[in-house]
């Protein structure tokens, strides 16, 4: 069985499908049964979804970053939180 250190060292690799499908089938095993671990892929994954999604622009941002950008990214985050039990 793998430990959430292990969890947390391959997170990446799972979100990215780097994963052979033994590993994978521990991985998923494992969040099956820790609750943080489930949590912990959940994050990444939202950070990367959020990431990906967001436009880069050009141009290098104003200093103080665009305030409206900002809070979409935020709305969006808080939009796809789950809630705690």
């Amino acid at each position: 069985m793998i430990t959430c250190k292990d969890v947390s060292e391959r997170a990446s690799d799972l979100i990215d499908g780097k994963l052979n499908p033994w590993q994978t089938i521990q991985m998923r095993l494992h969040l099956a049964m820790c609750r943080g671990c489930e949590r912990f892929v959940g994050q990444m994954r939202t950070t990367r979804d959020l990431t990906e999604s967001t436009p880069v622009s050009d141009s290098a941002a104003p200093e103080g970053g665009d305030d409206a950008e900002i809070d979409t990214i935020l709305s969006r985050l808080h939009d796809t939180q789950q809630p705690e039990d």
